[in-house]
């Protein structure tokens, strides 16, 4: 094992490499990251020292955030004691985190903000606003494989398309449901190539990629070819794909819902508990 790990992954000498930031989240996603040819030196880089715990909660305390201070560093804290048990959230910008900085700034969840309401109302946006929807996630960046339960902050089912559904698959849906073919194709392509998805959905977009290489085809006509599709898809996933690429269906195996979160069990019960910390809170009040 640790053979195969020094012969894909070797050991450096370049500092660069080892702190350049996506080497950090490496390390902390699965331990894959590049680790530095000083870590087998034989001599440390400092005296060894054995721990000193004869100060008090509050000394100790007290020591280790005016180190924090001295380095320049912000320190944000939260304590949580509402149910009886304390405890105590520390963050230090630059120093806590695994990831940089300014993912904090840009990368939090206030951006949920941007898509919660159009995404939660999907089914009933007129063109435009699909349209609109389409391009703010294009013109946002955020990675095509980033997941709608992350981006809008809403718990899904995961055993559901929603729970399952990225930005690739959302922006593919509007794609089909505007009827834009040729960028529909495109991103049916990159969903099976990279997406790890269900089976069945996986069924689905690759009839999808057939029907719609058919129809961009002025050569070709999707009757001929429907027969066999159904004996190779099934009836049920054929008339989908069909109903999605003529448009008579829209976000297939997306069931409606909106900013009430109906039918979000999960999600509506994680609010429920919300409500019973909050009324535990008023009580100790």
């Amino acid at each position: 094992g640790s053979e195969m790990c020094i012969r894909d992954r070797p050991p450096t000498f370049n500092s660069l490499a080892i702190t350049e930031p996506n080497n950090y989240v490496e390390h902390f996603i699965d331990s894959s990251g590049v680790v530095s040819w000083r870590f087998f030196s034989a001599k440390p880089d400092c005296e060894f020292n054995e721990w000193d715990f004869s100060g008090t909660n509050e000394e100790e305390a007290a020591c280790l955030f005016n180190i924090l201070k001295d380095m320049g560093k912000e320190v944000y804290t939260a304590v949580y004691d509402d149910l009886g048990a304390p405890v105590c959230r520390i963050l230090v910008p630059g120093y806590s985190e695994v990831y940089q900085v300014e993912d904090l700034i840009w990368d939090n969840t206030n951006r949920a903000l941007d898509y919660r309401e159009d995404i939660l109302n999907l089914h009933a946006l007129s063109d435009e606003q699909l349209a609109a929807l389409a391009e703010r996630l294009e013109d946002s960046q955020i990675d095509d494989y980033t997941d709608i339960i992350t981006l809008i902050g809403i718990e899904f089912d995961e055993n559901t398309v929603w729970g399952q559904l990225t930005v690739l698959e959302l922006k593919l849906l509007i794609n089909l449901a505007l009827q834009q073919h040729e960028e529909a194709l495109e991103r049916a392509e990159s969903f099976m190539q990279f997406n790890d998805n269900t089976v069945e959905r996986g069924l689905f977009y690759q009839a999808v990629s057939a029907v719609l290489e058919i129809t961009l085809d002025d050569e070709l006509q999707l009757g001929d070819y429907l027969v066999n599709l159904q004996r190779m898809f099934g009836d049920q996933t054929m008339d989908a794909v069909v109903g999605s690429v003529n448009g008579n269906v829209r976000f297939y195996g997306l069931t409606p819902t909106n900013m009430q979160l109906e039918g979000l069990e999960k999600h509506l019960r994680l609010i429920e508990s919300y409500k019973k910390l909050h009324a535990a809170r008023a009580a100790r009040a």
